[in-house]
């Protein structure tokens, strides 16, 4: 019963106090005639009264021990005086370490989780269960069952940044951890270790480019850093769709990192997987890491012109790109084609794939000019923008050029936009200018931009690259999607969604028709390290006693049993006429 220690012993006194003043009362007398007082006058004078007295006070005794055992198997009073200073708070690491898997089969946290509830279940008194990673609910001191109820709910994190808990000064500290999260430890707080060396190869950056001379070719770097205190062999595998498959042998030393490069040319695009495969890794949250490989095929590309020679080179030039050139009057919606590139001409509707337009004439589906200029230059660009890479804007002379009244511009003169973005039944980039009324067509950076234009149309919405924990994205109401296919709880934020990325997987955001591809991968290398402990010295008690023995006998239950005892006892003694 949860009862204040000052409750608990008003009550066992007023029990003490009922069993005496019932043992006070006497019953009344009860007349009986009989023939003659003779004989009991007889026997009252033989009867001696001390013998009457003790035989009361062995009853009062027994009836006393019997409500006094069971009132405290009910209360369990605390000492006086003793209640706040016997108060215990037992802290739980719950870093991501800790879900390294020792010799027996089980984690770290499973060791540190069967410490916790032997500890809560011998404690005499209130609990304060608390975590390093700041997930255990807020409750305070709570009773024994109330911290085993909070205790099954607590769950080993992915991601985040441990540290000690705030505790308060007047209760003992239990501490339970692997010794490798970086926490302050109170000098007053009793460690109980759950260290274990154990084998970690973790793969711990995967990153996909293509090469410089080849837009086509594509490489693969993969770091792989072996966190084992033992030397390991390990098979790093590249996997992707399509049963494309490539490995890699390596032997590496304790606490050594080493960089594998792949040619994945012959993988045709999407998700790509790196894994690092060793005998007894224990830790499985970094064994994988994933990166989207962009389609590499040679694209078809349809050139819509009156007749533009430098246009028409700068196109061939560009390595995987098959060029088609036909007149405005040939051009057809349903014509096959990856991109269109459109010079001084656009279509009356917008094209189903991705287009480039230089000085397009006004229609529909494009925002509406709002100047015509002579002679301008390039006042600034955005240095974000795929687009504007490799070419020297600040150099760029301009003729003739169509203005726009846009408000984010990819490259834009003092008055308006001179090149801009958007998106019909597909992306497109607008150029206000052709290039033979500017000075773009001799210069390097021409292919350049033409080649960025293709590739940024290809791609409407480039991944994001993110580390495990919360991620936000620009896209409200978005539905989030892991790579097994599996809903992830998102919310709603002024400025977009978030949501929670537990593991390493490539997730699909989509809110309405925008879709956003994000890469997750573990981005701190640091969280491999299980075995950068200052326990490391200490022999670990993975095993305690409780959990073994079986859970401790309850105080109650003793005080429950003596009680029971001791009726018994009262009854014997009255049945064989030794108490009143």
């Amino acid at each position: 019963m949860p009862l204040s220690p000052l409750f608990a012993y008003s009550l066992l006194a007023a029990i003490a106090a009922l069993i005496v003043l019932l043992h006070l009362l006497k019953p009344r007398p009860q007349q009986v005639q009989v023939s003659s007082t003779l004989l009991w006058a007889s026997v009252a004078r033989h009867r001696k009264r001390r013998d009457r007295l003790w035989r009361w006070w062995l009853s009062l005794a027994l009836c006393l021990a019997v409500g006094l055992a069971i009132g405290f198997a009910l209360t369990q009073p605390a000492a006086p005086g003793g209640a706040a200073g016997s108060r215990s708070v037992i802290v739980l690491d719950n870093a991501p370490s800790m879900a390294a898997r020792t010799l027996d089969g089980k984690t770290r946290w499973t060791h540190a989780v069967e410490q916790a509830r032997a500890l809560i279940e011998v404690s005499r008194s209130q609990v304060m269960l608390v975590d390093t990673m700041g997930t255990a609910p807020v409750s305070g001191f709570v009773a024994r069952a109330q911290a085993l109820a909070i205790l099954e709910r607590l769950r080993v994190a992915t991601h985040g940044v441990p540290q000690m808990p705030a505790l308060p000064g007047d209760a003992g500290v239990e501490l339970l951890s692997d010794g490798v999260a970086q926490i302050d430890i109170p000098e007053r707080a009793a460690v109980h270790s759950v260290f274990e060396a154990a084998d970690n190869v973790a793969v711990t950056a995967l990153e996909v480019r293509p090469f410089p001379t080849d837009p086509l070719r594509y490489e693969a770097f993969v770091q792989v850093f072996n966190a084992s205190p033992g030397r390991k062999h390990t098979r790093l595998t590249l996997r992707g769709a399509a049963g494309f498959s490539l490995s890699q042998e390596l032997d590496l030393a304790p606490g050594e990192l080493v960089d594998a490069s792949f040619d994945v040319s012959r993988f045709a695009g999407g998700v790509l997987a790196a894994g690092a495969l060793t005998q007894n890794d224990a830790f499985a949250l970094d064994d994988l890491a994933f990166a989207l490989v962009p389609e590499h095929r040679t694209r078809q590309v349809v050139l819509v012109t009156r007749g533009n020679p430098r246009l028409e080179d700068c196109l061939r030039s560009l390595a995987g790109v098959r060029l088609h050139t036909i007149a405005p009057a040939q051009y057809r919606d349903d014509m096959t084609a990856d991109a269109y590139v459109f010079d001084a001409f656009a279509p009356q509707q917008a094209p189903a794939v991705g287009a480039l337009l230089f000085h397009p004439p006004a229609v529909g589906w494009l925002p509406a000019a709002a100047r015509e200029v002579a002679a301008t230059r390039v006042a600034d660009w955005d240095r974000g923008q795929t687009l504007t890479d490799g070419v020297a804007w600040h150099d760029l002379r301009i003729r003739h050029a169509t203005l726009r009244a846009i408000e984010h511009p990819v490259v834009s003169a003092v008055d308006g936009a001179l090149i801009v973005t958007g998106r019909a039944k597909a992306p497109w980039v607008a150029v206000g200018f052709a290039p033979q009324e500017s000075n773009l067509a001799l210069q390097t950076g021409f292919p350049v931009f033409v080649g960025n234009a293709l590739g940024w149309l290809s791609e409407a919405e480039p991944p994001a690259a993110r580390g495990i924990g919360t991620v936000h994205v620009p896209l409200s109401n978005a539905m989030v999607i892991d790579g097994a296919g599996a809903r992830i709880a998102s919310h709603n934020t002024p400025d977009g969604s978030v949501f929670d990325a537990a593991r390493p997987d490539v997730y699909t955001v989509q809110a309405g028709a925008r879709q956003l591809k994000v890469v997750v991968n573990l981005a701190d290398p640091r969280l491999a390290d299980i075995n950068h402990s200052r326990f490391a010295d200490r022999p670990a008690s993975l095993t305690p006693h409780a959990s073994v023995m079986g859970p401790p006998v309850e105080l109650w239950t003793i005080l429950l049993l003596l009680g029971v005892a001791f009726l018994l006892l009262e009854w014997l003694a009255y049945t064989r006429r030794i108490t009143v």
